[in-house]
């Protein structure tokens, strides 16, 4: 009994310390595969404390090679968006403009109770109501509603409703981002010369995004301090 305890012990506290190394996220932020290796480490360590006749080792070098594999493809993910998109997939939008995509709905196996339940829990009950219901990578759904229906109600403000702009990714690490460009209409060269305007270079952004509006929100890299610049591309 005394060794059950201790091995008990001691693999839910290295167990502990390998979640924490892979960093502190609730189980609805991981990503499948990051959700796959989250269970197989469990099963390795229960099986090694319910099981006296297995060596400890059994369970702690697996583990620890998961762990590797696991940042591996995690550093891997952060240096190449192909990857990622390999390893974690893309968002998918499932209304646009409150018109369900019926095709990408059917790709991602995503049935119409599903989408018109998660629009309840976010107090949306008309379908009407919503400019974009994007499913991320995580399997969570992000909704954003049209301008007249955002609060507070712009119609109960008497204001023009606008329009609800989704932003689009441009730029990661410095590297142009063609999802964005061809959403948005636009060429390397259009995105260059925005820069060049407000005297910023492509290499020195970190990140930069442009709604439908034209207006531009452009963070810089570390060496130049992650330097904010919002402006309109207009």
């Amino acid at each position: 009994m005394l060794t059950l305890f201790l091995r008990a012990v001691f693999l839910d506290l290295f167990v502990l310390l390998i979640l924490r190394l892979t960093g502190k996220r609730q189980v609805s932020d991981l990503q499948p595969y990051d959700l796959l290796m989250t269970l197989i480490i469990a099963d390795l360590a229960s099986t090694a404390i319910a099981d006296t006749d297995i060596p400890l080792l059994y369970s702690v070098v697996p583990i620890l090679a998961l762990y590797l594999v696991q940042q591996l493809i995690a550093k891997l993910c952060l240096k190449s968006s192909a990857m990622r998109r390999i390893i974690c997939g893309t968002p998918q939008i499932l209304i646009l403009d409150g018109v369900l995509q019926e095709k990408i709905m059917r790709r991602t196996n995503y049935t119409v109770r599903d989408l018109l339940d998660n629009l309840r829990s976010k107090d949306i009950f008309d379908v009407g109501e919503v400019a974009y219901a994007i499913l991320e990578t995580n399997g969570s759904l992000s909704v954003l509603e049209k301008a007249a229906f955002q609060q507070p109600n712009k119609q109960e403000l008497d204001l023009p409703p606008g329009s609800a702009a989704l932003s689009h990714l441009l730029i990661l690490e410095g590297k142009i981002q063609r999802s964005g460009l061809e959403t948005l209409h636009l060429s390397r060269a259009d995105v260059e010369r925005m820069l060049k305007e407000h005297g910023l270079a492509l290499k020195t952004v970190f990140f930069a995004q442009m709604n439908g509006d034209g207006d531009l929100h452009v963070q810089l890299d570390r060496s130049h301090q992650s330097r904010v610049y919002s402006f309109s591309a207009a």
